[in-house]
């Protein structure tokens, strides 16, 4: 974040030029003809052609003096302007001191430390995250991170530029209230989309650890969202961007940590899965939805965001392929939000119409007992994603025991590491004549779930926690040998540098 008094020196800079722009402006408001002196003969006929020049002249010479006069007087309006920025900035930033202190009173009364504590300056781990959403996987990730740092005795906060208002985390803080941060804190940087972040992270002292959770391609969103492709694409030209400024990577997966390394990447780079509070899911799923598919029909279930690059469409035409060769009474469950007017959702509405599916269910925007309902209920989890940068639901089917078949893309081979079904081809048939030895053969099934379980073992919540807090470790005792490069953004010209220019 730049300091309060950049911004101000910045504010009276430009003031200062405005100023002279409105004296020049007002010199020129009374613009006048240009005398000549007339001597002799000649000189009197151009006395009367200017005489006659000027009475054709005489509106446009008063409507330049009254133009001049109304740059003038904007430039005067923008000076005002000027002065009640400066005056703003200065009670905004004496407003957010002023609640750091109370925070860090409050704090002082309970027993409590808080990240607002100067005197505790140079112990902080902090987390930044470009918004704190209810539900996803960075936003779960965030909130359990900040649980195992606190749990562990470290100074810590969330800071952001959103709070979810179903998120009642005490200890998350918008963005304004960053403190200044000195280099033996540490930032952990959780990335996953463009944000406004650039500029504030190239500038801090703080040691900086990216935990970067991917960038979907924007070739994904081109045939159906113009404005996620071009956030996308904005997005991993900005992580590209940033190399310099981190100097820590803890990614969430190998194929993230390789993607970095392809994008020249040269800091330190480890991986530790997102951190999954497992006893979130031993709580009572919805009674109605298990009471309500538990027929003794197949469930085949895929649960994510309905965004293209997780091809819903490709679980569709496998699932079709199954019930018309295997099982007819088969149902698949989409489970994920998504908004009506989404092109991607129409286009999915629209596929399953065209090619007359049935028993296709989306039930949306749902509350998160249900969705541990519907794995409850799951015969089967069928995912097709083609992009993935860790692919949380895959360890989720596997803590409700559920089987998986997937397409072998980005980090879904590593999150399975050798267990569910891993298929290389998403040909209809194939992949249909894989879900029904799943589903018919008991041995098999047993097999693969017995390897799931092992897996899961892998993600327990004190595990990865452990592993967390070891690199958290690391990184206190890393020296950075190289300081980062902390580029100058290309400053905009304002309206008195233009209005100079043109002058």
């Amino acid at each position: 974040m730049r300091k309060p008094e950049e911004i101000r020196f910045e504010l009276q800079t430009n003031q200062n030029l405005s100023r002279k722009n409105i004296v020049k402006a007002y010199g020129e408001s009374d613009v006048q003809h240009a005398t000549v002196p007339y001597k002799g003969i000649k000189g009197y006929i151009k006395k009367q052609f200017f005489k006659i020049r000027s009475a054709f002249e005489a509106d446009t010479w008063v409507n330049q003096r009254k133009y001049n006069t109304t740059i003038a007087n904007t430039l005067e309006d923008f000076d005002r302007m000027h002065t009640m920025m400066m005056e703003e900035n200065d009670a905004l930033r004496g407003m957010i001191t002023q609640l750091q202190h109370q925070v860090a009173d409050l704090n002082q009364k309970l027993g409590q430390v808080s990240v607002f504590d100067c005197r505790k300056a140079g112990q902080r781990v902090v987390q930044i995250v470009s918004s704190l959403n209810f539900g996803d996987a960075v936003g779960n990730d965030v909130l359990a991170i900040n649980r195992a740092l606190t749990e562990a005795g470290y100074i810590t906060a969330i800071f952001t530029k959103s709070i979810h208002k179903k998120i009642k985390e005490p200890n998350a803080f918008l963005i304004d209230l960053l403190p200044e941060l000195n280099a033996d804190d540490i930032v952990i940087y959780h990335y996953a989309a463009a944000d406004e972040f650039q500029e504030m992270i190239e500038r801090l002292d703080a040691k900086v650890v990216l935990r970067y959770h991917n960038v979907t391609p924007p070739a994904f969103f081109a045939p159906y969202d113009e404005i996620s492709e071009k956030v996308t694409s904005e997005g991993l030209a900005q992580i590209e961007d940033m190399k310099d400024a981190i100097d820590y990577g803890l990614t969430v997966s190998e194929f993230n940590k390789s993607d970095l390394e392809n994008m020249g990447y040269e800091c330190p780079i480890a991986v530790a899965p997102i951190l999954i509070p497992f006893d979130d899911y031993r709580q009572e799923p919805s009674a109605s939805v298990i009471e309500k598919y538990s027929d003794g029909k197949t469930n085949i279930v895929f649960v994510g965001r309905v965004a293209p690059n997780k091809r819903f469409e490709d679980v569709i035409d496998c699932f079709v392929e199954y019930k018309k060769k295997y099982d007819k009474d088969a149902r698949l469950f989409l489970v994920g939000n998504y908004d009506v007017k989404n092109t991607y959702y129409q286009y999915l509405k629209g596929y399953v119409k065209g090619i007359e599916a049935e028993d296709i269910i989306f039930p949306g925007h749902i509350p998160f007992n249900e969705i541990l309902a519907y794995y409850k209920i799951a015969d089967l989890f069928l995912c097709m994603s083609e992009h993935e940068g860790f692919c949380v639901p895959l360890v989720e089917a596997m803590f409700f025991e559920t089987p998986i078949v997937a397409y072998a893309s980005t980090a879904i081979p590593g999150t399975l590491n050798g267990t569910g079904v891993l298929v290389e081809s998403k040909e209809a048939t194939a992949v249909a004549e894989q879900m029904n030895h799943v589903l018919t053969d008991d041995a098999y099934r047993a097999e693969i779930i017995g390897k799931q379980n092992l897996r899961l073992a892998d993600f327990e919540y004190e595990r990865i926690k452990e592993q967390i807090l070891e690199e958290i470790t690391a990184i206190k005792k890393y020296n950075v040998i190289k300081k980062r490069t902390k580029k100058k953004q290309p400053k905009s010209k304002n309206v008195f540098e233009i209005v100079e220019e043109i002058s």
